[in-house]
């Protein structure tokens, strides 16, 4: 299994695997299914590019796409958007791994600190961010009406 980072050229493998992870799991994200299958390629490409300030690595064994993280810069601020495995890929480590890449990034650009909301009813994914060494700040409404837990880690904090 290995990590790359999504460039421009790799937007259709970012456009499945973020539909993939769009039908598994629906509410863990901002944004539904069919907002972003109607995305048309030109944004895809801009998207896949990081030029918006996103940022998107895959993790892929034996050629297929198994997991998805994103972040992205917000306002002095570094965010994890989007994290994702494939449910028969889960508990090897691949999600552990791709957001340890996203941490490595988000140093790399600078920043000493990465936030993300995450569901409340969500335990797997608060557990392994808590491994990671985010912390618990705050909880907040969700746009499913669910509540977000919303974490930070620093650097320095990783296990």
């Amino acid at each position: 299994m290995n990590i790359v980072p999504v460039t421009e050229t790799d937007w259709e493998s970012l456009k499945n695997i973020r539909l993939e992870s769009l039908l598994d799991s629906p509410g863990a994200f901002g944004i539904t299914y069919q907002e972003a299958k109607e995305i048309s390629k030109d944004k895809w490409k801009s998207i896949a590019s990081g030029k918006s300030g996103l940022s998107f690595f895959i993790a892929r064994s034996d050629k297929e796409n198994v997991g998805l993280v994103g972040g992205v810069r917000i306002t002095g601020e570094y965010e994890l958007v989007s994290m994702w495995v494939r449910p028969e890929k889960r508990n090897n480590g691949i999600g552990g791994k791709l957001i340890k890449e996203l941490l490595g990034h988000a140093k790399s650009q600078g920043f000493t600190t990465v936030i993300l909301n995450v569901s409340s009813e969500n335990k797997e994914a608060y557990e392994l961010y808590t491994k990671l060494g985010f912390r618990a700040l705050a909880e907040a409404s969700g746009t499913s009406g669910s509540e977000l837990k919303k974490m930070v880690w620093h650097s320095g904090s990783e296990p």
